[in-house]
């Protein structure tokens, strides 16, 4: 009798666990939630998209609590002192020039090839790639479908920006042929060599060594081409112009403030930015427009230069100034290592 009061015990014990797991599924199933499926049925009257397979993928979807943490992780804190010396450390050094040297070397023809095409010089194409995943090294190992559920149905305070992205992925996979829980990223939802977000693949990726199809992933030909093609249409990325010009005074440090306080799309010449006290040595025709970029360094002295159209351009791919920097700074160091 005791033995099989204990073996009841152990059955009627696992039950409950069983029950328990079962239940924190059902919590957790997406296919269950209401927002889900409406934007289920969103998909299938804007696309006809199947709703039962859609809810079957859904059900299979894993909630990222630490893409979540990742996010909140990232997001500005007043109490954090940014510091660009400390952030160009990360992305110019000798391992990444080095790569970027041999990534010149090999997509040489290329590079040029985007450069005469799109108007965008090749050290910054370099750039941004070397910055982005060093050079397709590096280019995520998150669940693509799983990032962009967790962030469009639990994560609020940018719920409709990610549900965007989660409608372009959905799209995207099936116009590439690509099973909707396959592809690799970051834990922002980035994928490839150039790290787009879903919306930019469909809107600005090209196919540029002529196979018939776009793949951002595997195709070094096809991420140059539309990291270029990206920066002139979306950038407006303009043609011999360049990156940023030195600040080689500043004066008045109330109006400085006033300059940083306008929005980052250049507006100002340099003439109407010399009347708040700043100027620049470089050549620069009068009719550029510029706009002041400043670059806290911690603790000490802040660094400033003057971004033209192309260093907006830049920002529309990551807006952080120091991204744009980092951008502009390891193509130069690339280019003049190559140079050597």
């Amino acid at each position: 009798m005791t033995q099989i009061f204990k073996k009841l015990s152990i059955a009627v014990a696992l039950t409950g666990v069983f029950a328990g797991v079962a239940h924190a599924q059902d919590i957790n199933n997406y296919a269950e939630r209401s927002e889900v499926k409406k934007f289920v049925q969103m998909m299938h009257d804007k696309y006809d998209y199947n709703q039962e397979d859609l809810l079957k993928a859904f059900g299979n979807a894993e909630k990222l609590d630490r893409v979540l943490a990742q996010l909140e992780k990232d997001r500005p804190n007043q109490n954090f002192k940014k510091n660009w010396e400390a952030y160009r450390k990360r992305y110019i050094e000798p391992i990444r020039i080095k790569a970027g040297v041999d990534f010149w070397n090999k997509n040489a023809a290329t590079l040029s090839k985007a450069t005469k095409q799109y108007g965008v010089p090749e050290y910054i194409i370099v750039g941004i790639i070397g910055v982005e995943t060093i050079y397709g090294q590096y280019m995520g190992e998150s669940n693509v479908f799983d990032v962009l559920t967790t962030l469009s149905f639990d994560y609020p305070r940018r719920s409709d920006e990610y549900k965007n992205f989660l409608e372009e992925y959905i799209v995207l996979t099936k116009e590439n042929k690509m099973p909707l829980r396959s592809v690799k990223g970051s834990y922002a939802g980035a994928i490839g060599i150039p790290q787009f977000m879903p919306d930019s693949w469909r809107d600005y990726g090209v196919d540029f060594d002529g196979d018939g199809k776009v793949d951002l992933r595997n195709s070094t030909a096809d991420a140059i081409g539309s990291v270029a093609n990206f920066l002139k249409q979306k950038g407006g990325w303009v043609n011999g112009l360049d990156v940023v010009y030195n600040v080689s005074y500043l004066n008045d440090a109330p109006k400085i403030k006033d300059l940083l306080a306008k929005p980052i799309q250049p507006s100002m010449t340099l003439k109407q930015i010399k009347e708040y006290g700043i100027g620049s040595d470089d050549v620069i025709k009068p009719d550029v427009k510029l706009s002041l970029i400043d670059l806290p360094n911690g603790d000490k002295a802040t660094s400033y230069v003057l971004g033209s159209q192309n260093f907006y351009a830049i920002t529309r791919y990551n807006k952080s100034y120091m991204y744009a920097m980092s951008v502009y700074d390891l193509g130069s160091a690339v280019m003049a290592k190559r140079g050597k």
